[in-house]
This record gives structure tokens, C-alpha cells and sequence, in this order.
């Protein structure tokens, strides 16, 4: 285009406009930097897993993480679940667990509502820590060995003659 045939105030404006779009095409332009992370997830089998023992209740279970148990109990009758469940260090090293009462039952329902923790290190059970299912601060931590278990029971009074309370108990690890 010839800037010397076109008149002054034709040449002016087009010169502006010329001078504006590069000045945007500047402003508008961006430097990027490059970084990446090449990562994968290996998925391998529980840490610590829960095993059944031989005076849960009937209808307990295991799905995956979770251990659900309905303690079946009578009013102002003690009853003991002595050996409701292990917890077994599947791993080949140590774990540290806490255990923790999340939603506790109501100490008015209850005369005793306790779990009782107990560690296999050397071929017999060592007591380690009861915990109080009415006592939502009640708190476990320790460590449990690669390839020991803790044994959990229970041990249940109602003062309550009907319904159904729920706890809640969490292992972090």
C-alpha cells in the first residue's frame, strides 16, 4: 500500500490504527513455560485388614475398610463379646493407629458400653487399652507390628429396655 497516494488525514488514521493493533498484538502476547509430572498409582492389597472372630454376631460383616456389627443385647444383662474381631497388620512393616469413638452411645443407655484392645506380640494376648463407646474423646494410639494383630471385644450393659443406639469407631493408620 502506498502511503504517499493516500491523503494526509486517510494516512494518519491508518498509520493509528496500524500502531493500536500492534501495540495490542504485544500486550496480548504471553511467554509459557512448560513443566509436567509423569506420575502413576500402584494399587496393592489393605494395609490393615479386619478378620471376624469367633464370637461376633451373627449377622456382622466386612465391607472392604469397614466392620459392621449389630451387638445384640437385653437390658441389665452384661454381655461380653469377647472375641468380635481382629485387626491384622498385613504389611511388612509396622502401622501407628489410632483408633478413635467418632459417635459414642449415650452414657444414659448404657451402665457399661466398652471395647477392649488386645495385642498378639509373641504367641499371647497383652492387654492395651479400653475404650468407652459412651466417651466421644476417647482415643487408642500405638503401634501395631508388621504381621500382629489386636483383638477387639466388647462388653455391653443396657439400661435402656428397648431401641437401637449407634457408635461409630474410626482406625486411622
Amino acid at each position: 500500500m502506498n502511503l504517499r497516494k493516500m491523503p494526509a488525514k486517510k494516512s494518519a488514521k491508518f498509520l493509528i490504527l496500524l500502531l493500536t493493533s500492534m501495540l495490542i498484538a504485544t500486550v496480548s502476547a504471553e511467554v509459557y513455560r512448560y513443566m509436567y509430572i509423569d506420575g502413576s498409582i500402584t494399587v496393592g492389597g489393605a494395609r490393615l485388614i479386619w478378620i471376624l472372630g469367633t464370637d461376633a454376631p451373627g449377622d456382622a460383616s466386612i465391607a472392604g475398610s469397614t466392620l459392621i456389627m449389630d451387638l445384640d443385647v437385653e437390658q441389665g444383662t452384661p454381655l461380653n463379646f469377647t472375641e468380635a474381631a481382629f485387626l491384622k497388620n498385613n504389611s511388612t512393616s509396622a502401622a501407628n493407629i489410632n483408633i478413635t469413638i467418632m459417635t459414642p452411645v449415650s452414657s444414659s443407655d448404657f451402665q457399661r458400653a466398652k471395647m477392649h484392645i488386645n495385642e498378639n506380640s509373641t504367641a499371647s494376648w497383652q492387654y492395651v487399652d479400653t475404650l468407652d463407646l459412651t466417651n466421644g474423646a476417647d482415643l487408642y494410639t500405638g503401634s501395631l507390628p508388621a504381621g500382629n494383630y489386636l483383638r477387639i471385644t466388647f462388653e455391653v450393659n443396657a439400661t435402656i429396655s428397648t431401641g437401637t443406639r449407634s457408635f461409630d469407631i474410626q482406625v486411622e493408620y
